[in-house]
């Protein structure tokens, strides 16, 4: 998700562009600030997305650094990390019923969505890959190595995040009852030196192997995978201290905001208005499985909603943690969720493709 929507990503911006992410990281934390007085879901992560999404359409020039990105999203990874608990491996086995839906709603979303876009005039890559909801820079990288349109991917997944960003929190907050916690980071504890070098190790040492390995969400995935292998082993009970998490947020929400730079309804509202019905589909699609199926599986079903819903795996963790909901319940299923796309899509379109070539009367009659 480090691809902005004009296909440039930050670590190629000139250094003129410091200024832009200045800006962008000013902006930032003033709209978090103001959520954070006005007692908003998310304070941080979704004021900032707010103020810099507005100011980026208003013509205002904005960018974020890919390096900085990264390590707040580390240090993100450190945070959920510290949610994994000693006794997580008899709740993963009953995790296996709700990702065995996690894959059932992806398989749904992975034939009702490119139809549609289909049907609104993309062609069949580009319809494809912005319908599956995993990484934008993913997806976008391999929608245009199998000929899609790299920006209106790149649009249509920035569109999805920025729109579950904010749905879902507020939704929950104003229809179900839930409270922004007191705190930014409500299972902060003392630290001691062992602690504070620990978790920079988690982090940093995370950050690289993640990143080095390739791994679905490798900013998070790394640093989260060693934070939970030393907080089950009960080396630390410490995560990452509330003014390092607020920071981290409003990294995250400018980098969403500052995506949209550059961009005009003239030129893209066609891929914007596209984007937002296919967004809010999705969020009905994965609202309806979480009331009907978690009763029945005996899951909760605020927890299995945070957990279906099409979001980025960083910003839909966060929501765990800010709706005290099973941090490691959601944070798994869309590391789970990225992994089935990114692994399988590619696979599955390439299948696609060659049984379209082989059987072309089926197809060209289908589309008619």
């Amino acid at each position: 998700m480090s691809e902005s929507p004009n296909g440039t990503t930050p670590s190629s911006l000139p250094t003129a562009s410091l200024r832009n992410i200045a800006i962008a990281l000013g902006l930032g934390g003033t709209g978090g600030a103001i959520f954070f007085a006005l007692s908003l879901p998310l304070p941080w992560m979704l004021g900032a997305m707010a103020a810099t999404s507005v100011a980026a359409i208003s013509g205002t020039s904005l960018a974020m650094s890919k390096h900085l990105r990264n390590f707040m999203i580390a240090v993100i990874g450190v945070l959920l990390g510290s949610a994994f608990t000693p006794d997580l491996a008899g709740q993963i086995i009953q995790w296996a019923v709700s990702l065995s839906i996690l894959a059932g709603f992806l398989v749904l979303l992975a034939i009702l969505v490119p139809m549609f876009l289909r049907r609104a005039g993309y062609d069949r890559a580009t319809a494809f890959f912005a319908a599956l909801p995993a990484g934008l820079t993913e997806m976008t990288a391999v929608g245009s190595d199998n000929g899609g349109n790299p920006q209106t991917i790149a649009l249509t997944h920035t569109v999805r995040v920025f729109i579950v960003a904010f749905a879902i929190p507020f939704l929950m907050v104003t229809f179900a009852g839930y409270d922004r916690p007191d705190t930014v980071n409500a299972i902060t504890r003392d630290m001691s030196f062992f602690d504070i070098s620990l978790l920079s190790v988690c982090c940093v040492a995370g950050l690289w192997f993640g990143l080095k390995m390739k791994f679905p969400a490798g900013a998070l995935a790394g640093p989260l995978i060693l934070s939970a292998l030393v907080h089950v082993s009960g080396l630390t009970a410490s995560s990452p201290p509330e003014v390092l998490i607020a920071s981290a947020q409003v990294v995250l929400g400018a980098s969403v905001g500052s995506r949209f730079s550059g961009l005009t309804l003239a030129t893209t509202g066609k891929t914007l208005g596209l984007a937002v019905v296919v967004t809010i589909g999705m969020i009905t699609l994965s609202g309806i499985g979480a009331i009907v199926l978690g009763p029945i599986v005996g899951i909760n079903p605020m927890a299995l909603l945070l957990a279906l819903a099409p979001g980025g795996v960083t910003e839909m963790s966060l929501m765990a943690l800010a709706l005290d909901q099973d941090i490691a319940f959601v944070t798994t299923h869309h590391i789970v969720r990225i992994a089935l796309i990114v692994m399988i899509g590619p696979v599955v379109f390439a299948a696609l493709e060659k049984w379209r070539s082989k059987n072309p009367r089926i197809t060209s009659e289908s589309q008619e």
